[in-house]
Formats: C-alpha cells, structure tokens, sequence
C-alpha cells in the first residue's frame, strides 16, 4: 500500500496541474520511477523529501513569472 505522502503529493500535483512526467523531469529522475515510487511500488529512504522539494520547486511563483504580474493594478477600474 503506498505510504500516506504520496497521496496528498498526487493530489496536491492533481490540483496544481503538475503531471508524474513534469515532476520527475524537475528531479531529473526517469518517469517510470517517479510512478512506481508514487504507487508505492518502491519506498526509498528519502524519497517524500526530494519529491515535496520538487514539487515545490514546480509551482513556485518563480517557475511561472508571468502568472504573477497582473497588467492592471489591483485597487479598481482606470479613471
């Protein structure tokens, strides 16, 4: 049965958009691996840290700069 991080993990990438094939590009690791470690196919030692990490890595505001610059202010409409 896969460990109880590996399915907030695959939620949280679900809810960001993050695919298996984007987070282990991020880890440089081979997709086949990232799934079998996702499914709880195999449990390395350190495996939750380096995984979180890289999905953190993945959604950060500095991975998507033009998601964060909005072209209007905030405080109302032009006058």
């Amino acid at each position: 049965m896969p460990a109880q991080w590996t399915g907030e993990l695959v939620g949280k990438m679900h809810n960001a958009g993050v695919t298996a094939k984007q987070l282990a590009a991020e880890m440089g690791k081979n997709p086949k691996y990232v799934s079998q470690v996702l499914n709880g196919h195999y449990s390395p030692k350190k495996a939750e840290t380096e995984f979180n990490e890289a999905f953190k890595r993945l959604v950060s505001p500095e991975a998507w700069p033009h998601y964060t610059t909005l072209p209007v202010p905030l405080s109302g409409p032009a006058k």
